[in-house]
């Protein structure tokens, strides 16, 4: 529709482009834009009349959210707020309500019953298509819960599917909200890793994982509050380091994720439930029982609670696979088959459930019953193991056939849509023309007065550059100041290096060679006191050695930023009760020596702050390389945090001179504290200099 009317305008003020003031040839682009929206907004469709009064639908929103809230911690209690919203919908003929209720519906009866989790959800997709409702989030909400639900039943292909459509709304922007996005990307990681269990040698699915947590990371920015950003993505990024099998940072950001989500009061049950079990499946994948079960027994007290046990029956059920897997470790082999009995059958009781976990529960249990020496029972739960396992790889292979079947037949139909589209839009077009003419004479008059507006636009938008050009000049002259600044500051510390490792260290080796010889001698007088000297003389020269190391570290120079910052953490957790952690993310790049070196000295400043002042128990130092060459760096701390003025004003601590090294370095400092929960900063640098080569 709008490239049909950019040619007809085109043609019609061809003469106005070809003018060479530049002013009248805004004045016709204008006109034409103009005249263009002006079409849209007469061809935009009268919305439909609402079904049900505001009071209505006002009293069933009230509901569903009353049971949202509850669902967290009483969920026996919510179903009755989602049943009364249901029934209220269809009374008043309110489809959205009807959707919303089934939506939430289904979602609480994933934890005991899969299969009313899929009748209700297809239901609620059914009403929306049929009512013709225009809310993708909403309906996205539903494939979200369709695609968990069958990639639980083991029906790989139906997941795929959904999570395809998820994927491919993400992709065209129709989904805005952050926090749907990141429980989407968070459901897509966790659905890869269980497709691909070993994820840890498949460097193409451990890409993948990796984009999902920067594409999380980018909508956690978009969130108003920023501590609900930096805590919600812990999660994800707990899943991608258990799916790449570096279980440690698996639970140190599982873990995280817990503490922060708890602190704000958003931790669901399941959610809570799903960091109790991963833990658990870490400790278990590194033959660690009595660690797992430790995480195992809190899964069961939670269960314990008669309000919520019955409707965690699969959770619950799921935990004591694990338990028996545990116990299969500790080889108490009577228990283990006892339990894998008795849970096989509580699992029946909440649908069909085709997942690597209950495969190999069969195998655990026949192994079990073999090392018993009772092989007739070996053998039998040894065979459905092998039927279940062979049918759950040629399911998996199917799901791949059906997965190129499933994307033949969604372009197919997006082909065909878009083909009665343009039908559609033929049709209208000749209605439109009409109102197109009626708008541009109208327009006609405005675009007179636009011509002498715009001129006088030209004369401030001259001033305001000038105004800027001065602005930036200023802007420079400061960054140059504190850069020859910094340069001065880093010769004198190479000078003083080198003096003191040659100078200085020269002489203490002599003096040392000296005592040594006289120590040969038959009868030195005081032989203890001349001992003690040769070892303080030892000492200072190693400590001479480690200053100048410092001043001027020549592993940054051989070997690159990551290195050196590696080196240096591990070097300073030695001697500190506070454990520092490393971690880097992407590829590695160098970047040009002065910029290196001011960046070392940032991070060894931050570092030095959290063991003198932070009182932490634990420090993370983390380095990502983005594929466009910007570099970030993140270093936080669970230690006392930093008092609310020194945040606000920039001071203490050395944050003044971190900032304005940042800035000179053209990078952007945040910094998050919170009195006695720890400080988190953040610098992020944008097309970083690359080093200089010679021929």
């Amino acid at each position: 529709m709008q490239k049909t009317l950019r040619t007809y305008f085109t043609t019609a003020c061809y003469a106005g482009y070809r003018r060479k003031n530049a002013l009248i040839k805004r004045a016709f682009l204008l006109l034409q834009l103009l005249i263009l929206y002006s079409f849209f907004l007469t061809a935009q469709p009268k919305p439909d009349v609402e079904k049900t009064s505001f009071k209505d639908t006002s009293s069933i929103l009230n509901l569903i959210v009353k049971g949202k809230e509850l669902n967290a911690s009483e969920p026996d209690k919510a179903l009755p707020y989602f049943n009364e919203a249901l029934k209220k919908s269809y009374e008043t003929n309110y489809p959205k309500g009807i959707v919303l209720a089934l939506t939430r519906i289904s979602v609480w009866h994933f934890g005991n019953n899969i299969n009313a989790t899929i009748d209700e959800a297809s239901q609620g997709l059914q009403v929306y298509e049929k009512e013709k409702l225009n809310d993708i989030e909403m309906k996205a909400e539903l494939h979200l819960t369709l695609a968990e639900a069958y990639d639980e039943k083991g029906k790989k292909d139906s997941a795929a599917f959904f999570y395809y459509l998820l994927g491919r709304e993400i992709e065209d922007k129709n989904i805005t909200d952050p926090t749907l996005t990141i429980n989407i990307f968070t459901k897509l990681t966790i659905f890869w890793v269980n497709f691909n269990y070993d994820i840890s040698t498949n460097e193409e699915y451990k890409r993948t994982l990796g984009e999902y947590v920067e594409k999380a990371k980018a909508a956690a920015g978009q969130m108003k509050d920023s501590v609900d950003a930096r805590s919600v993505v812990y999660f994800l990024q707990g899943a991608y380091f258990h799916g790449t099998k570096q279980f440690d940072s698996a639970r140190f950001y599982y873990l995280t994720y817990y503490e922060k989500r708890e602190q704000l009061k958003k931790l669901s049950l399941p959610r809570k439930i799903s960091i109790f079990t991963n833990i658990t499946d870490t400790y278990l994948q590194e033959g660690k029982p009595d660690k797992a079960l430790v995480y195992i027994d809190k899964v069961a007290q939670i269960g314990n609670i008669p309000e919520q046990n019955k409707f965690l029956v699969f959770y619950m059920a799921f935990n004591e696979l694990q338990r028996a897997k545990a116990f299969y470790q500790q080889k108490k082999y009577a228990a283990t088959i006892a339990l894998t009995d008795n849970t096989i059958k509580k699992l029946k009781t909440t649908g069909e459930h085709l997942r690597d976990e209950v495969v190999e529960a069969y195998n655990i249990a026949a192994n079990s019953y073999e090392a018993l020496g009772q092989y007739k029972d070996a053998l039998d739960f040894k065979n459905i193991y092998i039927t279940l396992h062979d049918s759950l790889n040629k399911k998996e292979k199917i799901d791949i056939i059906h997965g190129l079947e499933i994307r033949y037949r969604i372009a197919e139909k997006d082909k065909e849509l878009a083909e009665r589209e343009l039908t559609i839009a033929a049709v209208q077009n000749k209605v439109r023309t009409r109102n197109i003419w009626i708008v541009s004479i109208a327009l006609l008059a405005f675009f007179t007065a636009s011509i002498f507006a715009l001129w006088r636009r030209k004369n401030i938008h001259k001033q305001k550059l000038q105004q800027a050009r001065i602005n930036n000049f200023q802007k420079e002259m400061e960054i140059a100041r504190l850069n020859a600044s910094i340069t001065g500051e880093e010769r004198e510390r190479e000078r003083m290096a080198r003096d003191l490792h040659d100078g200085i260290g020269g002489l203490l080796a002599a003096a040392k060679m000296n005592f040594e010889l006289l120590k040969k001698e038959d009868n030195p007088s005081k032989k203890e006191d001349l001992n003690y000297g040769i070892k303080l003389l030892e000492e200072a020269s190693i400590e001479l050695r480690k200053t100048a190391h410092n001043m001027m570290p020549d592993l940054l120079l051989q070997n690159g930023l990551p290195q050196a910052i590696r080196h240096f953490c591990k070097t300073i957790g030695k001697n500190s009760p506070t454990q520092l952690t490393f971690q880097m993310y992407g590829d590695e790049k160098r970047y040009e020596k002065n910029f290196e070196l001011s960046l070392y000295r940032i991070i060894q400043e931050l570092v030095h702050n959290i063991v003198k002042h932070a009182h932490a128990s634990t420090a993370l130092v983390q380095i990502s390389f983005h594929e466009n060459g910007n570099v970030d760096f993140t270093v936080e701390d669970n230690g006392k945090g930093l008092p609310e003025d020194a945040v606000k004003n920039s001071k203490g601590m050395g944050l003044k001179n971190i900032i304005e090294r940042t800035k000179s370095l053209n990078g952007k400092t945040d910094i998050y504290s919170q009195n006695g929960n720890g400080t988190s900063i953040n610098l992020a640098f944008e097309n970083p200099p690359k080093p200089t080569t010679t021929t």
